[in-house]
């Protein structure tokens, strides 16, 4: 069954910019927590680095992340769904 990519790569965006959000927020409120979280998952020491959000990087990760996720997401779609019509019109 082929799926709509233009709804699931606004859905995937969408979520991938308030994740940002979440992220920024978290980094405003509690910055060296947030700092060795990132740091944990990535497999750094980011102990010594101070992060600071300003508006500016705020709206580019936000972009970043949203658009990024979005057009990967779509092409996924339209690759699923291409994939999908033609496996069905050969069975």
């Amino acid at each position: 069954m082929p799926i709509r990519p233009e709804a699931l790569a606004f859905a995937s965006g969408l979520s991938a910019a308030l994740v940002s959000s979440i992220c920024a927020l978290f980094l405003v409120i509690a910055p060296s927590t947030a700092t060795t979280l990132i740091g944990l998952a990535i497999h750094q020491d980011l102990s010594g680095l101070t992060p600071q959000v300003t508006w500016s990087s705020f709206l580019t990760g936000l972009l970043f992340w949203g658009l990024g996720v979005g057009l990967t997401v779509w092409f996924a779609g339209r690759l699923y769904s291409r994939i999908v019509t033609r496996a069905q019109s050969r069975g």
